[in-house]
């Protein structure tokens, strides 16, 4: 019999990772003689020399259940196997594998533990590809990236990455953390294709880490990085072999992979070896022949014991039209910015009548306050010193201050420390006791609460600057805070933003303003440099004591209605105290606050 035909599917709206992976291994079995093609949608109708490959915990779960094989299909259907123990898709594969006629997997850790569950696995070893290789080995060629990272948002990931980001404060980082998600089509934070391995000929190094419980190397991402030249520093892995740590790559320990990259940055000469040796050894010793041939064989295995029914004989399937979906389902662990209001997931039962009236009342103080309370204003404030680099003539600052928050001194020093200084900096003390004596700022003070964007767009009409870099009393930030987001404007931007470090969340408002994640989650906050035009044509900050901590929530949504121009610095620039406000109309009363929120502006 004729070596058979390899059809390697994917599912319609799944993960592009899947189908650029195929196209390596399609490429692999075309070059040892085989017969392969990628495919997208249901299985083809197959005749006897036809055998499939798919990706289990993938295709049978996001293809309809109509497109889905038929039983006979699926014995003659090669699983492809590419998650590690200890994550959830692991787990949704294994349980599907009963149904295959035969399994391979990529990882060593996988393979055995799927061989103890009692499955008959064989390993498939990747290799070097000329496919991902956008580099050459020329160990000369520039390098303006000094660290990326390429891994979907977990809350485990997002927590290393917040405590390294003080040690990576200095560098030129690119953090691109998509939610973990079927991916599509490119985005901000995520990378396809050739774009991906040019963005990493370009890095000096890939900062790699574990999801979820898992404790094994990321082999694909591993591999790419290597054939492309990025010394790639991992968090310790069990299944390291055949690479060795200090000749392919470093290791070192979660808790300190930060401080690791930026010292081996600081050893070029070590930098230099590991780049020459991990291209060599991927290119010269991991050959994806052998599993190639083993792969084809497989094949040869079911197409001879599962022959293809009959046509006259295959069971009626009605199959609904293939379309490739714009947008996949959404993430389920994308952190909230706030830190007790869940957005979609927090509107359960009624809260009764007394949460309901405690609102309400709420409601009516701040609005009386609005009404009758006066407005403080302390003399002029002083000049705010920079200690660090030049003034931004066209940047001020906009910093809120409300109840439970703390003094805004720290940050304001932070400010005037930085490698760029805003010209001026405007502070609004919501209902907080105004600290004495001369200061470094302008204070708005409201004796009584008046509510947070009520607050910004005072201090928004006192300032001049047309580009506002809008921050919370409880923030802290990097000395590059303002010159990078200012890179980002002044390039094209009318908004740009980046990651925060939280203390208890890791990372929050990590991703791009994206409409309808935002309908059902507040995951963006404050921390961004906006032009002035563009808080006049949306109003400024929702004003509705109804939205009390949902003012930024209010004002992305806006900024993604209205399509503008942003930028997600991809680097962690700021850090935060976790608020704990007072009880306000969100905690009492969701679903009211979250619908007057989200109300078109």
């Amino acid at each position: 019999m004729a070596a058979p035909r390899l059809v390697l599917a994917s599912a319609p709206g799944g993960s592009a990772f899947m189908e650029e992976l195929f196209e390596v291994v399609a490429d692999a079995v075309r070059s040892v003689g085989g017969r392969a093609e990628t495919h997208t949608g249901p299985l083809p109708e197959d005749d006897d020399d036809t055998v499939f490959v798919v990706v289990p915990h993938e295709y049978l779960v996001v293809l309809p259940e109509k497109q889905r094989p038929r039983p006979d299909q699926l014995r003659r259907t090669i699983a492809f196997c590419v998650e590690h123990p200890g994550t959830r898709t692991f787990d949704t594969s294994a349980g599907l594998l009963p149904r295959f006629g035969g399994v391979v997997d990529i990882n060593a850790d996988s393979t055995d533990e799927l061989v103890r569950r009692g499955h008959d696995v064989r390993r498939f070893q990747l290799g070097y590809t000329p496919l991902w290789d956008r580099w050459g080995g020329d160990l000369d060629s520039p390098r303006d990236i000094d660290v990326t990272y390429l891994g979907t948002a977990e809350h485990r990931r997002s927590a290393l990455l917040a405590r390294a980001a003080r040690d990576l404060d200095g560098l030129e980082v690119r953090l691109l953390t998509p939610p973990h998600e079927p991916m599509v089509k490119p985005r901000p934070d995520f990378l396809m294709g050739r774009a991906k391995h040019e963005h990493l000929a370009r890095s000096r190094v890939l900062l790699n880490l574990h999801r979820e419980a898992s404790k094994a190397l990321e082999w694909v991402r591993v591999l790419e990085a290597a054939c492309n030249g990025c010394v790639v520093v991992t968090e310790p892995s069990r299944d390291l072999a055949p690479f060795t740590a200090g000749q392919h790559l470093l290791v070192a320990r979660e808790t300190v992979v930060g401080a690791a990259t930026a010292a081996m940055l600081r050893d070029g000469e070590l930098e230099r070896s590991i780049r020459a040796e991990a291209y060599r050894f991927v290119r010269e010793e991991l050959d994806m022949t052998p599993s190639a041939h083993a792969l084809v064989d497989l094949a040869a295995e079911l197409a001879e014991r599962h022959p293809a029914p009959a046509r006259s004989d295959r069971p009626v399937r009605t199959t609904a039209a293939v379309a490739v979906p714009a947008d996949g389902p959404l993430a389920v662990d994308t952190p909230s910015w706030d830190p007790r209001f869940r957005g979609a997931e927090s509107l359960g039962a009624d809260p009764g009548a007394d949460r309901r009236l405690a609102a309400r009342l709420t409601v009516e103080r701040t609005e009386t306050a609005r009404r009758t309370d006066r407005v403080v204003r302390p003399p002029a404030a002083l000049p705010l010193a920079p200690s660090g680099g030049p003034r931004a003539d066209d940047v001020d600052a906009l910093i809120v201050r409300r109840i439970g928050d703390p003094g805004v001194a720290a940050l304001v020093d932070d400010l005037a420390r930085g490698t760029t200084v805003p010209a001026g900096v405007f502070v609004c003390e919501d209902g907080t006791v105004e600290p004495a004596g001369p200061k470094p700022y302008d204070v708005l003070h409201h004796p009584v609460p008046r509510g947070a964007g009520h607050a910004y767009n005072r201090l928004l009409a006192g300032s001049r600057a047309d580009l506002l870099l809008v921050l919370d009393a409880g923030m802290r930030c990097s000395p590059h805070l303002v010159a990078r987001l200012l890179t980002a404007v002044r390039a094209g931007a009318d908004l740009a933003h980046c990651p925060v470090a939280d203390a208890q969340l890791g990372l929050v408002g990590a991703l791009p303003p994206e409409a309808r994640r935002l309908a059902r989650l507040p995951y963006l906050g404050s921390g961004y440099l906006v032009r002035r035009t563009v808080l006049e044509e949306l109003g400024g900050w929702p004003e509705d004591p109804w939205s009390e901590g949902l003012e930024h929530h209010g004002f992305w949504l806006g900024v993604a209605d209205r399509g503008d121009r942003t930028e997600l610095v991809q680097q962690v620039l700021l850090s935060r105290v976790v608020p704990d406000p007072p009880a306000r109309p969100v905690d009492l009363d969701p679903q009211r606050a979250w619908a007057a929120t989200n109300a078109k502006r």
